[in-house]
This record gives C-alpha cells, structure tokens and sequence, in this order.
C-alpha cells in the first residue's frame, strides 16, 4: 500500500512523456484558449449590443424631439412674418 502512491507518481510522469500524454497536453491547451477566445468574444458582444442600444435609445428621442418639432411648426404656420424692412417703409 505505500508503494502505491511512488507507483502512482512513475505512471503519472510516464503517461505525461508519452505521445498520448503529450497528445492530451496540447488538447488541454487548445482547449483553455478557446474558452478564453470564447470568454473575450462574449465579453465584446456584450459591449457592442450595450452601444446598439445607446444608439437606438438616441435615435428614438431625436425622432420623437423631430416629430414633435414637425408637430410645432405645423400648428405655427398660419402666422404671418412681416419683414421689418417692409413695415417701416410703409409707415413712413
């Protein structure tokens, strides 16, 4: 039982040198960079949907604050600018 583990230990470090093992090394690098691919793309789309959502929350209040201004100006129409020009030289 106490060889056991000294036993343990000289597999471990035979299956680390050997094809399969380095095999299953380069696997396990693969694969921790393309969670952290993964990780860092996800990170990005978060904060490209954040600005898409900024943009569309500036352009609905400009379209609401145009609409509105529209909406004004319509209701202002049926008034009269006089030229200033024109009203004095009528006077005198």
């Amino acid at each position: 039982m106490n060889r056991a583990t000294e036993i343990l230990t000289e597999w471990d470090a035979r299956t680390t040198t050997s094809p399969a093992g380095i095999l299953q090394h380069q696997h396990a690098a693969q694969l921790s960079e393309l969670r952290s691919k993964l990780r860092k793309s996800r990170e990005e789309r978060r904060a490209l949907e954040d600005q898409v959502d900024a943009a569309a929350t500036v352009i609905m209040t400009l379209l609401a604050e145009n609409a509105a201004l529209r909406e004004h100006a319509m209701k202002g129409s049926a008034a009269v600018v006089v030229p200033l020009n024109r009203w004095r030289g009528s006077k005198g």
